[in-house]
Formats: C-alpha cells, structure tokens, sequence
C-alpha cells in the first residue's frame, strides 16, 4: 500500500480537481490519502470531508497551522503504507502516475522512484520539466545527479519513498522554502539504489498567481542557502561529496541573489554583501568541475553582471 500525504491550506478553488485525480488513480484501491489540513481559513476542510466520507481509504487530519514541513511530518507519523507519496493539494496527478511509481520502485528494487512531471500555468501553457531518459543510480552517483539538478531534483511529488527510511527522515520544521530539498538529500544519503524515468510526464505541477515565489523578497529566500549549508556540514569535509554540495550551495546563493535583484529590495545589505563574497571568491576550475554546465555558465553571468544574469534566469530555466 501506498500512503499518499497531502498537506491543505487554503485550496477551496483547486481541491475538487486534485481530489478526483486521485480518485481516479489505476490502482487508487491501494492508496491510502491522508489530508492533513494546516489549520486553513476556508473551505477546504468541508470539501475533503464530502471525499472521505465516500471513501474508507482516505482520512482527514486537522492541526492548527504550523506549516507545510509540520503537516508533512503529521502525515507521515499517521502513514501506514509500505511506501510513501507526497503530493500538493492544487495540483493534477496522472491516472496512472502512482502504479508507474510502484512498478518502478518493485521491478528494480530501489530505495525511491522517480518520473517526470510538468509545470502547468493558469494561462494554459505547459511545460516537461525534464528531458526523456531512464536510469538507475548506485550509491553516491545518487547524491551527484541530485546536486546537479540533473535526473534527480528537489521536487517530493514526482517520487515515491520507502516508509521505512521515511519515518526517520522527517521535514525540517521552521523554514518556507527549501525544505523539500533538504528532505530528499537526508533521504538519498540512506539508500542505495534510486530509479529515475522521465520518458513520461506524469504529475502537473500547477503554477498559481499568488505563488510563494510571486511574493515579496523576504528573509525566507535565505531559507535555501542556510539549509544548502546544513548539507554541506552532514559532510565529510574531505569527501568529494562535500564538494558538490560546496557548488550547491554557490547556486542556491546564486539564485537567492537574483530574487533580490529582481525585487529591487534595499533590506539584508550584511547578508548580500556576505553573499556577493561567496561566489566571487568561490574558484573557477572548481566550478566547472563540479557544477552542472548550466549552473556553471550561470555562475560566471552572476560575477560578470548580476544585470545580464537576471534577463537570462527564466530563459536558462536556471533553478
């Protein structure tokens, strides 16, 4: 069985389309979906009610709101499957996106599996995140293709989890952005086999106006360069992890810098400053060693002119 977690906060005008996309799930008899409601101010505790009511394999968990990464933690505390999946409440998941899931993880024997997924915008354009291929990874070739942002991303719902390594690998609570990140990187370091195949898109990632990234530049944008650097510090220092996730950490300053930037905020001068001194002193040779092509291009744009970096990030699809 597998235990779909769905945190809820505020979804009134997206839950009926995402609920009955899990319903009509192929194997939705061998899901068990737990919603767990942070403590929203609408209507979305009412609309999940009418589906649970209706069907025994799902169940509403309510909490006052603490947030994504507490929800998360709450479902998965109450998840009583063997395998464990995350999925947003205002997004669309293919009919056939969890048995894909599970046919993946139980053929080749791995620790998590992995498709690919879209971004679907409101405008009706859409766009395959990832380009179509399949592999396994062993050990550490896990923990590359993961700083890389190559195969493997930061994403939790285009993947599904073993419960067992799960449950000691709970979401770190306390921050907005980054969380998923540091999750799945915890994750990775316990297995050793992951299967990734992105020859089908198959979870749409809905893109919304009022999108935490649409919002005001904040002290949460920080959130993934001090959780980047938690990584690095789970790290031997001498390991040729640590350096990949040293590169990591340069991009996530990279991208923090250009949210500023483009918010043409004058708040956090200390912070910028620090942060403008990290990726010019970060070398060169270790960047194009360790960075993905794209990430490394990006990087050298950012020294020579933040200007030039910030008209190019959505072209480069940089993050």
């Amino acid at each position: 069985m597998i235990s779909v977690i769905v945190p809820v906060y505020n979804c009134e005008r997206y839950l009926k389309k995402s609920i009955k996309s899990l319903i009509n799930q192929t194997i939705f008899n061998e899901l068990e979906i737990i919603f767990v409601d942070d403590g929203s101010e609408d209507e979305s505790a009412l609309i999940i009610q009418h589906y649970v009511n209706q069907h025994s394999n799902m169940k509403l968990i309510r909490q006052s709101n603490k947030g994504v990464s507490a929800a998360r933690n709450r479902g998965i505390e109450e998840a009583a499957g063997e395998y464990i999946a995350f999925f947003d409440a205002d997004d669309i998941a293919h009919m056939s996106l969890y048995e894909r899931l599970l046919n993946l993880i139980v053929n080749n024997d791995a620790d998590l599996s992995c498709v690919n997924y879209s971004m679907y915008f409101e405008d009706g354009f859409k766009k395959v995140h990832k380009k179509k291929k399949k592999k396994l990874f062993f050990n550490e070739e896990v923990i590359k293709s993961f700083f890389a942002s190559d195969m493997l991303c930061n994403n939790t719902v285009d993947k599904l989890f073993r419960s067992s390594i799960v449950k000691d690998n709970l979401f770190p609570e306390g921050y907005s952005i980054g969380e998923d990140m540091f999750f799945i990187f915890q994750y990775l370091m316990k297995t050793k086999k992951v299967i990734v195949d992105t020859t089908e898109s198959l979870y749409l990632y809905c893109i919304h106006p009022q999108s935490a990234m649409k919002s005001e530049f904040s002290e949460k944008y920080f959130d993934t360069v001090i959780l980047s650097k938690k990584m690095m510090d789970m790290l031997n220092l001498k390991s040729t992890l640590y350096l990949y996730a040293e590169a990591n950490w340069i991009h996530e300053i990279c991208k923090s810098l250009a949210l500023y930037y483009q918010s043409g905020c004058t708040d956090y001068k200390d912070i910028i400053a620090e942060y403008e001194n990290n990726i010019k002193s970060y070398p060169l040779n270790k960047a194009f060693k360790y960075l993905s092509k794209k990430h490394f291009i990006s990087l050298v744009i950012m020294r020579i002119s933040p200007e030039k970096y910030i008209k190019i990030y959505k072209k480069l699809h940089i993050g």
